[in-house]
């Protein structure tokens, strides 16, 4: 008996594991890493700003359409076919994206690596349904979300320790490692057995936009969510995609200095998310989210006004504390109000917001940035949207009291 818990344990840890790097190699290879090494990416390619905030952009693109994609694809393919297709993928297109000198394939390749995140952590959530116990589901899945966090640290330290590389070395590094990643997974999961081929007929793209419209319209909770999740991707697009060239480019640093500091976005992002869980266990998610957000917005206040090293750590810094544990701050917030079917669509959607905000965010900023030369016109950019959330959470906050109300009145 003692043998068979120790051995689940076992094989539920393995699975978190595998998990949380299948998270971490497909996000952290693509869209993270672009905007990490976009100082040598631009050198390389002899990009301007603004064709960089283009190809920022497709990934974002790319992103969104596959999360609509994927979920209209989980009816012909199981969730483990679908984890083990986009990491077999992901290794490919990774080599692909610097076996030529030109940019088109590059942007393209990642572009798809992009794709695969999205469809490989969709997969996961819904493949952790059949492979975890319940009782450890939310643990598992808990970890598996902070990927991104450990990616962005994995890739300062990469970074900082791999210097002297050409750009094409650093990717094919890259690709080692999400092939190991790869045969690990495929190994992890082929013990478990398949279950049986699903019957239900496949939903038509019309019926889904339909039930989210028809959700988003009887639910503001869920119009919120999902504006607010662009409003975060209007911010974060542009603040990472120009991180390093802001540090590099107008505060003269380092490589190290730029690798050490995403790799503080990746440590804090980790710790953000178990100490804003806590705090909004207390205060409640939407002050916690208000806390921490205008905590980053008066750190992007400083950058305007003296732009230095110091301010650029702590706002770098900040934006982890509350860039990773908004998603599942809001994803608390929804299940608290909504039932888990309503849930998992207005998170799928609030994704498209968020893809769709942050291209075009990333696009209208390189044009900016090009055009003036300024890093400032980003930072006021970030600043403003900073003041969007904090105004929709004032929103939200005042229609959860509304709500809450009569039910104090005798």
């Amino acid at each position: 008996m003692s043998n068979t818990v120790v051995s689940s344990r076992r094989s539920i840890g393995l699975l978190a594991l595998i998990f949380t790097a299948c998270n971490a190699t497909t996000h952290g290879f693509s869209i993270f890493l672009y905007s990490a090494l976009l100082p040598q990416i631009r050198q390389v390619f002899e990009l301007s700003y603004s064709q960089a905030a283009l190809i920022a952009a497709l990934l974002q693109l790319f992103y969104m359409g596959a999360s609509i994609a994927s979920g209209i694809a989980a009816a012909w393919v199981s969730p483990r076919n679908m984890v083990r297709l986009t990491m077999l993928l992901s290794p490919a297109l990774l080599a692909l994206a610097v076996a030529t000198p030109w940019v088109v394939p590059f942007a393209a390749c990642l572009a798809l690596v992009s794709a695969c995140a999205v469809s490989n952590w969709n997969a996961i959530a819904a493949l952790a349904r059949e492979v975890i116990p319940a009782t450890h589901r939310s643990r598992v899945l808990g970890l598996a979300s902070s990927g991104a966090a450990f990616a962005i640290c994995l890739n300062g330290v990469l970074i900082a320790l791999l210097q002297g590389l050409s750009l094409r070395q650093f990717w094919l590094i890259c690709a080692s490692l999400t092939l190991l990643v790869t045969l690990l997974t495929l190994w992890a999961l082929a013990p478990h057995t398949e279950q049986a081929p699903r019957t239900a007929e496949a939903p038509a793209f019309n019926q889904v936009l339909k039930q989210w419209l028809r959700l988003c319209l009887e639910h503001p909770v869920a119009m919120q969510i999902v504006l607010l999740s662009g409003f975060i991707g209007a911010i974060s697009g542009p603040f990472l995609n120009f991180l390093s060239a802001f540090v590099s480019d107008h505060l003269h640093a380092s490589a190290a200095v730029t690798g050490s500091m995403w790799t503080l976005i990746g440590l804090g992002g980790a710790a953000g998310g178990l100490m804003l869980g806590a705090l909004a266990d207390r205060w409640g998610a939407l002050r916690v989210l208000a806390l921490s957000i205008g905590a980053f917005g008066l750190a992007m206040l400083g950058l305007l006004w003296h732009p230095n090293l110091l301010l650029g750590w702590l706002a770098a810094g900040l934006f982890a504390l509350f860039y990773f544990p908004s998603w599942g701050l809001m994803a608390a917030y929804l299940s608290a109000r909504l039932n888990p079917v309503q849930s998992l669509q207005v998170v799928s959607l609030s994704m498209v917001s968020y893809g769709l905000a942050s291209a075009v965010a990333n696009s209208l900023c390189g044009g900016l940035l090009q055009a003036s030369g300024e890093f400032a016109v980003v930072h006021a950019w970030i600043a403003a949207w900073v003041l969007a959330c904090l105004l929709m959470l004032k929103r939200m906050a005042h229609r959860q009291f509304a709500v809450t109300l009569p039910l104090h009145i005798p």
